[in-house]
């Protein structure tokens, strides 16, 4: 059962900004960057496109965490005016021209690793989550041949096993 919008009763201050986020925006974004030694990239996702558009939520990998959370919002926005991200398909109103990016269904094992406030918020409803890959400059997606090593370094494979 999802959580309630309306019960703050026993949460934290971050976990009722959370619930006032979807009430008031219709999602919110969580921004996830390494600690300072630690290595690998920084994410950001979101909680309550689901909820509230009956569409996947979003995580994006290994850009900086304005740019992570800048590309969520911006999903966000063009799923409030209607747009439907599909995997497998790519589009090119979300980055700059002449890049565009692809979705891909993430596999339920990585939801804990990757999106555990979600878990938090949905609890034991199940929800979609879709990511959403960015191309090197040459406009290699990270699975393609040729994908510049970096790039393909920054964005975890989640739509595999």
């Amino acid at each position: 059962m999802t959580r309630s919008l309306d019960d703050y009763s026993g949460l934290s201050a971050p976990d009722i900004k959370v619930l006032e986020d979807i009430r008031k925006h219709s999602w919110h974004v969580i921004g996830v960057f390494p600690s300072q030694g630690e290595a690998g990239p920084g994410w950001a996702f979101s909680i309550g496109l689901f909820h509230s558009f009956a569409h996947p939520e979003v995580v994006v990998f290994g850009l900086d965490f304005n740019n992570c959370t800048k590309i969520v919002n911006e999903i966000g926005l063009q799923i409030r005016r209607g747009k439907r991200f599909h995997a497998r398909q790519e589009y090119a109103e979300i980055l700059n021209d002449p890049y565009r990016c692809s979705f891909r269904d993430v596999q339920r094992q990585h939801y804990r690793t990757y999106l555990g406030y979600a878990l938090w918020f949905y609890q034991s409803d199940p929800f979609p989550v879709a990511q959403c890959f960015w191309p090197d400059k040459a406009g290699n997606l990270p699975w393609e041949a040729g994908c510049n090593s970096e790039v393909r370094d920054a964005q975890p494979l989640l739509f595999l096993p």
